[in-house]
């Protein structure tokens, strides 16, 4: 079994930032889950967002300074600012929603990650950064990271994780354990109970 995050990186006094690719998680979670609902303790929007309150239980051990999540959607504002409502409602202190134009994913997603994810490391905001993602795109920004001296923990599906960003990251974890289990079956997997 593994945890979100190691022992060795729990301490009260860590301050931490998560950095969610909310279109590329939505996306990978809506092909795996199909036809099938979402747990009960998931909130997902598809092709929009997902998430868990039991990624944000396990998160309390830690200082939380904030949680990004950069997502993009179809539509016009009025569509982008109910998405945007929705994120916050579930937690989300600064939900990034882009506009759209193809059916495809925008690239500003990955340059807004990227761009908060470097400058607040450069302003020393965090000293640990959670990257919800398994793109290989983002091994640059991770290495630039690490180089400031800061932890990187990645946390992606493990069918869906680039062996460059694993190997990048100070630890990673798997979500597939939390985010298409019961919330029984979560919980054990984020506190081994």
């Amino acid at each position: 079994m593994t945890s979100l995050l190691p022992g060795r990186f729990r301490a009260k006094s860590q301050r931490l930032m998560v950095f969610v690719d909310g279109e590329n998680l939505a996306i990978r979670f809506g092909q795996t889950l199909d036809e099938a609902s979402p747990p009960a303790h998931v909130s997902f929007r598809k092709d929009a967002y997902v998430w868990s309150m039991v990624l944000d239980e396990g998160l309390k051990h830690y200082e939380l300074v904030r949680k990004y999540y950069y997502t993009s959607a179809l539509g016009d504002e009025v569509v982008l600012t109910a998405i945007e409502d929705e994120l916050r409602s579930i937690g989300v202190d600064a939900p990034r929603v882009f506009k759209r134009t193809k059916s495809r994913g925008s690239k500003r997603v990955d340059i807004a990650l990227v761009t908060d994810l470097l400058s607040h490391a450069y302003r020393d905001n965090f000293d640990i950064a959670v990257l919800v993602s398994g793109d290989e795109d983002f091994v640059p920004a991770v290495n630039a990271v690490t180089a400031e001296g800061k932890i990187v923990v990645v946390w992606a599906f493990s069918a869906a994780l680039s062996p460059a960003l694993r190997r990048s990251a100070d630890y990673w974890f798997d979500l597939s354990g939390v985010l298409f289990a019961s919330k029984e079956a979560a919980w054990d997997e984020v506190f081994h109970r």
